[in-house]
């Protein structure tokens, strides 16, 4: 039989302010028996922890930035490195070529 329009569920009876409250409280201990989070703490420890992180990436950007610019130095080094040990061959070759020996038999920048 269907209910009477006068009938409502138990939910509809209570004023829209009963309602509201009724509703999960943050103060209200979990049903499940876990510990309250108390959010402000929580909302503290983040804060901190984001702090952190962003000093993080901070000193991590001046490492990365430090380390391009050794490489770029590096590269620079074994560039100048091979155009020495070219006009030094280049040298050799041309004293060689007049007919006068070099003064040393192996290559000019031999290191051991």
């Amino acid at each position: 039989m269907p209910p009477e329009p006068k009938e409502t569920s138990p939910c509809q009876d209570k004023p829209d302010d009963e309602q509201h409250t009724e509703s999960t409280d943050e103060n209200e201990t979990p049903a499940n028996g876990e510990e309250e989070i108390d959010l402000e703490d929580a909302t503290e420890e983040m804060l901190e922890l984001n702090n952190r992180l962003d000093s993080l990436s901070t000193v991590l950007d001046s490492i990365e930035q430090q380390n391009d610019d050794l490489r770029a130095q590096i590269l620079l080094l074994l560039d100048s490195q091979r155009e020495t040990l070219k006009s030094f061959k280049e040298e050799n070759s041309r004293m060689a070529g007049k007919g006068a020996e070099p003064t040393d038999s192996d290559e000019p920048m031999q290191q051991s």
